[in-house]
């Protein structure tokens, strides 16, 4: 924990490496999601390339605050490293777990819609805990910007 707190940009670029690497190993197969009626569909090389560039961004200001001895909140740089790395294992492990229904079984048609309709909901609830980390880590950085002002 101590290590997460004293160098949390190394986290980030190992995760980076990890992500990269897995997104070359897809190469061009397709990820779609759905929102609503409308579908995005977009390769897994792309996707990780995206998401390890704003991790890359993140390890930067990590870097550059600390290298700059700028206070952050310990437990709120922990928290953030940790939702950012679990939600994001948990974005894409989940859907590996939704069930296809054989046609003409209606019972069990209902009861893989009913367990479909529980992970989606981990899903977008582990997205909406992505999105809070990110603010999370907004808030701690303008506390440190603030207290070093001050």
């Amino acid at each position: 924990m101590n290590y997460i707190q004293s160098k949390p940009y190394f986290v980030f670029l190992g995760l980076i490496v990890v992500l990269l690497l897995y997104g070359f190993y897809k190469g061009n197969q397709t990820v779609s999601i759905n929102i609503h009626d409308t579908y995005f569909v977009i390769s897994w090389k792309h996707l990780m390339i995206l998401i390890s560039f704003i991790y890359g961004i993140l390890a930067f200001i990590y870097f550059g605050l600390l290298k700059l001895n700028f206070g952050l909140i310990n437990w709120m740089t922990v928290s953030h490293i940790l939702i950012s790395i679990i939600g994001l294992f948990a974005v894409f492990v989940l859907p590996k777990f939704l069930r296809e229904s054989i046609p003409g079984d209606m019972v069990g048609l209902l009861e893989d819609m009913s367990f479909n309709q529980r992970i989606e909901i981990g899903i977008v609830i582990f997205i909406f805990a992505l999105f809070g980390a990110q603010l999370l880590f907004f808030i701690n950085v303008i506390y440190a910007l603030v207290k070093r002002v001050f």
